[in-house]
This record gives structure tokens, sequence and C-alpha cells, in this order.
């Protein structure tokens, strides 16, 4: 083989001497066809003819030597891609359009994709992450949950031996108060068992990780292990920092080891900056006493493993099956489940139920975006078709002297796969530009999360893979139909030869991208129809003119005696400054992203047996609330300052609670128990409307309002009202008047209500479907009426001289416009009818994703249709407006 590879090599190098040698040995063999014809009585002239006809041209018959040659292949590559260029090159703007078009579509796919790369497709920085899962379970009732008890957790990780190589526990996104030299700042942490970062496989940029005996440690040397990027920060790179003492929630902690550069904890997406070990919740978090032996209570502790080597997700689930029922005959009180389920660990939080939605919206804008690509493809194609007509002299000619058509088709897919490479180019930094911009996109959250979507060598991959693709798509239907030529018609026709059926190609091509838009179209607009829906419910309460300042006061070391002494001595400052109509302190904002609950046990009431316990939201507020908040009192009374630890318990219950657990009954005067506090029996007061709590699309569910003197809560959240003019000049005075009590109380989610509208729990998604959507929506809408245009005008252009015999004739220009635009017409309503059906084909998809709108609601589609009609006509109006214009005797010359 080697040999044979040197032998092609020298070859090459040979080449015009072998070229010499062929040219010898044909001419040779021509010239003795030609005497044995002139043998046979024939004049040279004839006889030279007569070898000509018989061999077919010397011209031909070298191409098929060169063909059987096995270095012609890389000969005739060299040579298609230096022509390839030359023609590119000459003809300036058509490169230009086709270079910008592809980029545009293969920009928008690779940023997509970095984005689902970085949802779906990534793996922890960690070793063998593909090997890493999480458990979630399911209750009987059908709830979800990933939340287990310390003795569930020791017991699933003593049983899975066979399936997990470790198993390990974490508290996870719990914010503390970090004090270094001084200063106290938020320090978002996971309290985890010993064997946690054993079972992720990390090993430590510096120090030591917690250990196994340190698992249950409080009061005891209690330790810490940071984050590089605080280590960094916080600590400036500190050689010394091991061993270093710090204050965490006001109480010293030792400083052991830094994480290695780039980890991030259990969730990619999230920045833990510190690990402390579990049994610090009892302190720090204030968990009960009984935390590591209640099985009932099971205070959210997640559940992650390792499987072992060969051990997939298919063998493991049975295995737990097992265990989950064997556990649920053992404890039936405290293990109410039906199973527990394993999932593969990623980028996204540890869910439930699993994934959820979001592969189906990773999979719905990849293939928008994919939509987009194909309207480039054929938007590039139909240019394509026009050049082919242009050049289909200079084709005949080719094949005229030598070419074998499957040499034409080779040059013309090696132009369409050199603009795919530039396209490539452009597609790259413009999907790098928009994956920087949407790793820029304001969150509106505390949470420190982390919008990495950068490129990779997938992300490059599937840039190469999607230019390849288009240049198939692109350049193998004008390959084809370019190199079917009939050299002796073309040579001997005038150059007005037109081709029906490379019209009728286009006109396909222009229906089909027609269509696409109006699919993208039809999807963009029901995204921006479920903003507007969002954008318009009922809240329950008036966000104008309330702002938001987040205190944490167990980060400053508080206890609860002293916390309730500062919250009032805050309330009275700052309700004297001029301008504050009101203030209070509550222990959740609405719609922001901490969301309290309990289980509840109510005298009389029986829950369905398809349902759970009766269980309710709650926010724990002080009084004055409701006048804050603008939330109007139904019945009863509001909140009194002395409703206080001393007092009867109280509540105040939305209007969804009141039907759902006393319907047909006045609940004023009712009672019930909060799950987990059994001393005190808390008595309803009075009635609210129904207000937004949770995710702003979520229907409304049970909801109450405890006291803050009888349910302490940290951390709470000052709500401010003031006029909406002096928001910005009160929320500075009001940190102020709180640094001024507390210099190191650390302050967090200082925003107006507006803003946290505006977040995740709110508008924020939406607004990002609406805006990627209509985004794309509008690029293949470009497309399509390039695409439109570039058909009709090309058609008006092949008809310059029919219409000129029409109108010498005496057609009037209006009959002219009404043939031109018919056709326009025609495209249209196909198109049309076509991206109808595409669109429908979407509906399963966008079902859960939209709110207030149906996936075939019709105000969209036919706005969208009209939309695209309207812009489609213009289109066709431009090159039929001009083609009236056109002087008869011009047009009866034109060739």
């Amino acid at each position: 083989m080697f040999s044979d590879l040197l032998f092609r090599l020298r070859s090459l190098f040979r080449r015009s001497a072998v070229e010499a040698e062929l040219d010898d040995e044909l001419r040779f063999h021509f010239e003795q066809q030609i005497t044995k014809y002139m043998e046979s009585g024939l004049t040279r002239e004839e006889a030279t003819r007569r070898a000509r006809l018989e061999t077919g041209g010397l011209d031909q018959i070298k191409e098929e030597c060169r063909e059987a040659r096995g270095l012609h292949v890389l000969e005739t590559i060299v040579q298609d891609v230096r022509y390839g260029l030359r023609m590119l090159r000459r003809s300036p703007m058509f490169t230009i359009v086709a270079v910008l078009t592809l980029s545009l579509g293969i920009g928008v796919n690779t940023a997509i994709f970095s984005m689902v790369d970085w949802l779906m497709l990534r793996p922890l920085p960690v070793p063998n992450a593909k090997q890493l899962v999480y458990l979630g379970m399911r209750h009987k009732s059908g709830y979800a949950s990933n939340g287990f008890s310390y003795p569930n957790f020791e017991d699933i990780r003593q049983q899975t031996g066979l399936i997990f190589s470790s198993v390990a526990g974490a508290q996870m996104v719990q914010v503390d108060g970090l004090e270094v030299d001084g200063t106290t700042a938020p320090f978002w942490t996971n309290y985890v068992t010993g064997d946690f970062f054993s079972m992720m496989g990390v090993r430590p940029a510096l120090g030591r990780f917690i250990v196994p005996s340190e698992d249950r440690k409080a009061d005891a040397d209690p330790v810490l292990v940071i984050s590089y990027a605080c280590w960094q920060s916080r600590f400036h790179g500190a050689a010394d920092v091991i061993g270093k003492t710090v204050k965490v929630d006001g109480n010293p902690v030792k400083v052991i080891g830094v994480a290695p550069k780039g980890f991030h904890g259990a969730i990619a997406m999230l920045h833990t900056e510190g690990y402390l070990p579990m049994g610090m919740v009892i302190r720090n978090l204030g968990f009960k006493s009984d935390f590591f032996t209640n099985r009932e209570d099971s205070e959210g502790t997640a559940l992650f493993a390792r499987l072992r080597t060969g051990v997939t997700l298919e063998q493991a689930q049975p295995v737990l099956d097992v265990i989950a029922k064997r556990l649920a005959q053992q404890y039936p009180k405290a293990d109410d489940w039906t199973t527990v389920r394993v999932f593969h660990l990623g980028a996204l939080p540890p869910s439930s139920d699993g994934p959820g939605e979001v592969p189906m919206i990773a999979a719905l804008f990849l293939l928008l975006a994919g939509l987009v690509l194909l309207l480039a493809c054929m938007n590039i194609a139909n240019l394509l078709l026009v050049r082919a007509g242009v050049r289909s002299r200079e084709i005949a000619v080719r094949s005229a002297l030598g070419a074998s058509r499957g040499r034409l088709v080779r040059q013309s897919l090696t132009e369409s796969f050199l603009l795919a490479v530039l396209g490539c180019m452009g597609g790259i930094l413009l999907g790098y530009g928009g994956s920087r911009a949407l790793s820029a996109i304001p969150l509106g959250s505390s949470i420190p999360i982390i919008l990495d979507l950068s490129f990779n060598w997938r992300v490059f991959a599937f840039a190469v893979v999607a230019a390849w693709l288009a240049s198939l798509l692109v350049g193998m239907v004008p390959a084809l139909r370019g190199s079917r030529v009939n050299a002796n018609e073309i040579l001997h026709e005038s150059s007005r030869t037109f081709s029906g059926n490379r019209q009728r190609l286009r006109s396909v091509l222009a229906i089909a991208e027609l269509g696409g838009s109006l699919a993208l179209l039809i999807v963009a607009g029901l995204f921006v129809r479920s903003l507007q829906m969002v954008q318009h419910v009922d809240l329950g309460f008036d966000p104008q003119g309330v702002f938001n300042i987040g205190i944490d006061v167990h980060e400053a070391g508080y206890d609860a005696t002293r916390a309730r002494r500062f919250f009032e001595d805050a309330l009275s400052r700052v309700r004297r400054l001029p301008g504050v109509q009101s203030a209070i302190f509550a222990s959740t904002v609405p719609m922001g992203l901490e969301n309290d609950g309990a289980f509840l046990k109510i005298p009389g009431y029986q829950p369905p047996k398809d349902q759970d316990r009766p269980s309710a939201g709650y926010d724990a507020v002080t009084p004055g609330y409701f006048a804050t908040m603008r939330i109007p009192l139904l019945r009863g009374r509001n909140f009194l300052p002395s409703d206080d630890a001393s007092s009867p318990y109280v509540a105040v219950v939305n209007e969804t609670m009141a039907k759902k657990y006393w319907p047909g009954q006045d609940p004023i005067g009712r009672s019930f128990v909060l799950d987990g506090e059994p001393a005190h029996t808390v008595q309803i007061i009075g009635v609210a409307k129904d207000s937004r709590t949770g995710n702003i699309s979520e229907s409304i569910d049970a909801f109450l309002y405890l006291p803050l003197a009888q349910k302490y809560e940290v951390p709470v959240t000052l709500q401010v009202r003031t006029r909406p003019g002096q928001l910005a000049a009160l929320m500075s005075s009001v940190s102020g008047i709180i640094r001024s009590m507390e210099p190191g109380m650390p302050l967090s989610d200082v925003k107006t209500m507006t803003a946290v509208i505006d977040g995740p729990n709110g508008l924020l998604l939406y607004q990002m479907g609406a805006g990627v959507s209509g985004a794309i929506g509008l690029l293949g809408l470009l497309l399509a009426i390039i695409g439109v245009y570039g058909v009709i005008s090309y058609s008006a252009a092949q008809r310059t001289q029919e219409i000129g015999v029409r109108m010498a004739l005496g057609a009037a220009r209006s009959d002219i416009l009404r043939m031109i635009f018919r056709q326009g017409t025609v495209l249209v309503g196909f198109g049309i009818a076509l991206g109808v059906l595409v669109a429908a084909g979407f509906s399963s998809m966008l079902g859960n994703l939209l709110v207030g709108v149906k996936p075939l609601d019709a105000i969209t589609y036919v706005g969208a249709s009209g939309l695209l009609a309207l812009i489609a006509l213009i289109a066709c109006y431009l090159p039929a407006h001009r083609a009236v214009r056109v002087d008869p005797m011009v047009a009866l010359r034109h060739e």
C-alpha cells in the first residue's frame, strides 16, 4: 500500500509527462484509424470525419482515461476547488448574499444548540459523570418529591450496595452569612454528608474535604469547604486559607479545603460557594434536634449516588422498586410512597419527577432553528438554480468538451461546499455572539445561576455537521438540474432559452419557504399571545410602588428574640421616613423564589382517596401586610400587634382554601393545626381575596397568612409601599437605615415588586420564549420574502419579451400587472396552506408551554397568515411594477 502511494505521488509530479504520453498515444491510435479508412478508399477528410464520429472526440477519451487513473480524484478536487473559488469571486453579490444567508441559519442553530448542550448534554466536570444519578419518589397520592428523611437516606445507602458504589445526601441551595475580616455577605452553601466529595470523584485544590466522621458535627470544631471562586474572590487566593477561622451565621468555623476549579457542586448551573457538614443544619438552619432520627419529617435531603461500573438506570430501577416497597411496608406511616425513582444527574437542578418539560422545550426551539436553516438552504438553492440557468451555455460547452455528468455535478457540489464552509465560519461567529447574548440575559434572581453557554467540541461539531448538511441541501438539486443539459440544443439556441421545469422547481421551493416561514410566525405569535395573557393575569395584589429588601438575620448570628426586636425597631424607623405609606416584614414574596408550605390537620375534614393529606402554602407577615400589598380582606379582621406569641394563634386564609376545606361553610372561627406544631391550634380570623403567590402561570391553590410574631421565619423581606416616583430614593434610604442598625447585616434582592414579577417565577420565561421565537419567526419571514421576490422577479425577467409582445398588441399595464400578480398569489396561497398544516403539527409540543392560548388559536393563525400574505404580495408588486414600466420596443428586442 505504501509503495502504491509513492507511485501515485510520483505520478502527480510527473503529470505533464503523463499527459504528453497520453496525448501521443491517442493521436497514434487516431491516425491509425484514419489510415484504415483511407485504405478502404475514403478521402482523408472523410476518413478523419469517420474516425471522430467513431471515437467521440479525443477530449472525451482523455477524460475517460484520466478518470481511470487512481490519482484523478485528487487532481479534480483541487481543480474544482480552484475553479469554484474563481466563480464565487466573479459573482461577489451572489457570494455575499449566500454566505450571509447560510451564516444566519447556522448561527441561529449554533446558538440554540449551545443552550441545549448546556441544559441536556454537557456532563458535570467530574470523572465518569455519566455514572452520577439522583433519586426521587412518588407518593401514593401522586405527589412527587426528591426530599428524603435522614433515616431513609441511611436505609437506602445501606441497601443499594449492588447498584451504587456510594450514596450521599445534601441540603441544597441554602444561603448563609459568611463573615471574613469583619465583613458579612450572603454565602450560598450546601450541607453535605461526609461521602459527598468522594461520591463526586473530585480532589481538593487545597487542603482536604469533609469526611464521614464529620457528618453530624455541629458544635465541636465545625468545618467548611469553600469553592475555588470563593477562595479567589473572598480570600484573594491566599495560600494560608487552610486552617483559617471565619464565621458562618455568626458562628466560628474552620476552613479545611478548597474545591477544584470549575466544580460548582451537584447542580452545575448553580454556583455553590461553600460546603458544610450535614450536622450543622440543626444549628444554622434551625432544623429540629431529632433531624437524624425522625423518619416522618423529611426536611428535604436530596440523595445523589454513583452507579457501579456496568450498571445502567434500567438495571438499577427494579432494585430500588424492591427497596421502596420494603421500606413502605416497614414504615407505612412515614414512607407512603409507591416507588423511588432514579434519574441521570445533569446541569439542571434535580427535579421531583425527572427532567420534565425541559427536553420538549429544547427540542422545540432546536426544531424551529432547524427550520430557519432549511429556509436558508431553500433560498440559496433558488439562487443556484438561477445561476445554473445563466451558466447553461458554459455547462454545455464543458459537456461538449468531454466533461462527464458526474464531473459537472461534482463541480457544482464543490461550489456549494465552499459556500457552506464560508457560511459555517460566519455561523460560528454569529452563534458565538448569540450565545454570549443569551448568557448575558439578566435573570432577576439572587440565586447564583451560571449560564455557561460556552463553545466546546460538541457545539463546533454541530456547526460543521449543519454546514455539511446545508451544502448537500443547497447544492444537490441545482447540481443535478444544471448537469442535465443537451449541449447541442443549448449551443444552437439563443441565450434566452428558458426552462419551465426549473421555474416550476423554484416555485415549489418558494412555496416551501412561505410555508416554513408561516409556521415560524404562528409559533412566535402563540408565544407572544401567551406572554400577553400572562401580563394581564389578575395578580390579586398591586405591585406598583412596592419595593423589597431581603434581610437574613440568622446570617448575622441573631437568635429569635433578638430578631423580633430588630424587626420592630426597623419597622418603626422606616415608617417614619417621608414618603413611606406603609412597611411590613414577610417571610416570602409573591412570585419570589422562596415558597413555604405545610401539611395541615383539619378537624372533620376527610381528603379524597386520590389526594394527599391537606396542605397549604403560607406566608408569615407583620400587621399591615394586606394594606401594603393591597389585597382585599373579604371577611373577618386583619392581624393586630396584639397577635403575638403569648396570644391565641390566628390565621387569615385565601378564598381557595376556604372553599376547598370548608365548602359551603363560614371558615371564620374554624381551626386547624400545622403539621409539626401540634401544641398550637390556629384559628381563622379572616378570608382574603385570592392572589398569585407562586409561579404566575400556576393555578391559585390553598394559601394562608400567619403573624410573624407567632410563626418565626428567617430570612424575611422588608416590603415598603410608596409613590412610584420615590422608589429609587427610598430604597437607598431604607437600606441605609438597616446598615446603621447593624453594619454587618447582609441585604439581598433589593428590587421593586415589578422587577420580581419580571423574574423567573413571573414573566421572564415567557419573555424569553416570545423573544427567541419572535426573532426566529422574523428571520424566517425575511428569508421567505427574499425567496418569493426572487421567483417573481426572475419569472418577470424571463417573460420580458412576452410582456413586450402583449403590450405591443394592446394589453394594458393593469393586465400585465394582474398576470404577474396572479403567479405571486398562487405561491402565497399554497404557502399559507402548507404553513398552517406545519404549524398544526407543532401543536402537540406547544400545549403545556402556553398560558391562556390554545395551540390552534384562530386569532394567531389568521393574523400570521394575513401578515405573511400582505408582505409577500408587496414583494410580488415590486418586480411586477418594474416589468410593466419596460418600453415595449426594448422588450421585443430583449434576449
